[in-house]
């Protein structure tokens, strides 16, 4: 996979080596860290990851005049605290710059990576993701989904690692799958090779990272698909993760209380933001009741136990 941002990187030097070794013709790694951020590890029973599609931030969309963005930034400052997470990952954002501004109200923040994705065709500017924490991660990158015969999908993910306690990492994947527009059945294969992708990457994650501890892996974002619709009834985006070990944190919530886009003259309500999970117990999902004026999409959060380590 082409690598396109190294925004924040820091690494514990067991696992750049080990890395190194596994991915030196796709990761130019290992990179030296930075003065003074030593990995710290952080010692919990539990971690709070939130997700959210911050709708073109900031601005809410493409050319926003300054005071739209002004608007859009105050917004989602509000929203952003009522979350309390550890982690935060991000879609839609326009920046590593534009991220910050989005984390700036929270104590301890920062942005460990945003990709720098391309715009698409007929763009001038370009949806990024990104990961935020108050932790500090052992290693955060972006890639660009690559090309698979006559198809790319668009965008790609951000990844960083953390260590939660000794002898124990989270995985976090933040991603923001090919949206509806246009034919659906172009769509849908777009998504679905995505996914077999993402988990290719893990594959190779784990080798790499499975010998500094137990793996948390976490996956979470705007996949723009649903188990509810009848229109994607035929699509294994959703259903590959779960078929290879990974639980939905939606599973037996009912569907009106999982719904993170509110439904609007043109669509009905629907459950497109979504976390995947595995290695850890869930202790508590929800749909927080962000402000239609901060996204259209609302943000989704979930609260984990850590495996214990034996």
């Amino acid at each position: 996979m082409k690598r396109e941002i190294f925004a924040c990187s820091y690494f514990v030097v067991g696992a750049a080596v080990l890395v190194a070794a596994l991915h030196a013709q796709t990761s130019p790694w290992p990179f030296p860290p930075r003065p003074g951020a030593a990995p710290q590890t952080f010692i919990a029973r539990s971690i709070t990851v939130a997700f959210w599609n911050i709708q073109w931030f900031p601005g809410r969309r493409p050319n926003a005049t300054r005071g739209e963005e002004n608007r859009q930034i105050n917004s989602v400052h509000r929203d952003m605290v009522q979350l309390n997470a550890d982690i935060i990952g991000m879609e839609e954002v326009r920046d590593f710059a534009r991220a910050g501004v989005a984390v700036a109200p929270l104590t301890g923040f920062k942005v460990d990576v945003c990709a720098n994705f391309p715009p698409r065709e007929s763009q001038a500017e370009a949806q990024q993701v990104a990961i935020a924490s108050r932790l500090q991660p052992l290693s955060a990158w972006a890639e660009e989904w690559k090309p698979a015969g006559a198809m790319t999908p668009p965008r790609g993910f951000a990844f960083a690692a953390y260590e939660l306690a000794p002898r124990q990492v989270v995985l976090i994947y933040d991603v923001h799958l090919k949206s509806n527009r246009g034919d659906i059945q172009e769509n849908i294969p777009l998504r679905q090779e995505s996914i077999r992708q993402l988990r290719a990457h893990m594959s190779a994650m784990e080798s790499a990272y499975g010998k500094l501890g137990a793996i948390t892996w976490i996956v979470g974002g705007d996949f723009n698909t649903s188990l509810d619709d009848k229109r994607f009834a035929a699509e294994t985006t959703l259903r590959t993760l779960m078929s290879n070990g990974f639980a939905w944190i939606w599973q037996n919530v009912p569907a009106m209380s999982r719904m993170t886009l509110p439904p609007d003259k043109d669509f009905p309500a629907a459950c497109f933001d979504h976390v995947f999970y595995r290695g850890a117990t869930l202790r508590r999902a929800w749909v927080a009741n962000t402000s239609s004026q901060s996204s259209d999409h609302r943000a989704i959060v979930a609260t984990f136990d850590r495996a214990a380590v034996r």
